[in-house]
């Protein structure tokens, strides 16, 4: 089977998440983010984003222009409280971003193995 019949996501979409991870600190936020998820901090779902930058060495708004980019490729999720914004992974679209490289992966592999088979078979 083809990968571009089983992808879970669009190509556009795909390079929209490649881009928003390309930068070393948007995979480090998307990262502690990630591992952080579903860990109560203080009651709440998720990261504040003021906690998310004092992790990092950047001011309030670096981190939010990231925060920002990640979120439009899907990768993170925000809902509001009072006056703070809470920060989490949206795993489901994670998972279907692993399973889109893995299919990609396991359709290289099919034609590696069908192209093998082939020479064996001449």
């Amino acid at each position: 089977m083809e990968f571009i019949e089983r992808r879970a996501i669009s190509l556009e979409e795909r390079a929209e998440v490649y881009k928003a991870l390309g930068h070393v600190t948007r995979l480090q936020i998307y990262e502690k983010i990630l591992m952080e998820s579903g860990q109560p901090h203080g009651g709440n779902e998720g990261l504040c984003i003021t906690d998310v930058a004092s992790m990092f060495d950047f001011t309030l708004p670096t981190i939010s222009k990231h925060l920002d980019i990640l979120k439009q490729a899907g990768l993170i999720k925000t809902h509001k409280e009072g006056k703070k914004i809470f920060v989490s992974a949206d795993i489901r679209r994670s998972k279907k971003i692993c399973e889109s490289l893995g299919d990609l992966i396991a359709s290289y592999e099919e034609k590696h193995q069908e192209n093998t088979f082939s020479q064996l078979a001449k």
